[in-house]
């Protein structure tokens, strides 16, 4: 899982880059990268990219980018990605 999901976002990037939408070829590697390095706030980072990518791609009627988005974001879900990339808690540091 911990390898996985920053595949999938590089080559959601390279996607993205051969499409025009700059944008997300830029901080989709950026994700890639935080979830790679298992930084504290990667979760979250990927949460919100994912969130917004789910609705572009409902608003541009893109379903399998909507199936990517919401995938990515069951993906989070899952017993492993909570090992990987514990969910933010108050007062907790690293």
């Amino acid at each position: 899982m911990s390898v996985a999901l920053p595949l999938a976002l590089l080559a959601y990037a390279a996607v993205a880059l051969v499409q025009g939408w700059w944008l997300s070829a830029a901080v989709a590697p950026v994700v890639a990268w935080l979830l790679w390095r298992r930084h504290a706030r990667a979760r979250f980072t990927a949460y919100v990219f994912l969130s917004v990518l789910a609705v572009r791609a409902l608003v541009i009627a893109s379903w399998p980018l909507a199936l990517f988005a919401l995938g990515a974001i069951g993906a989070l879900q899952l017993p492993a990605a909570r090992r990987a990339w514990p969910r933010l808690t108050r007062g907790r540091v690293r």
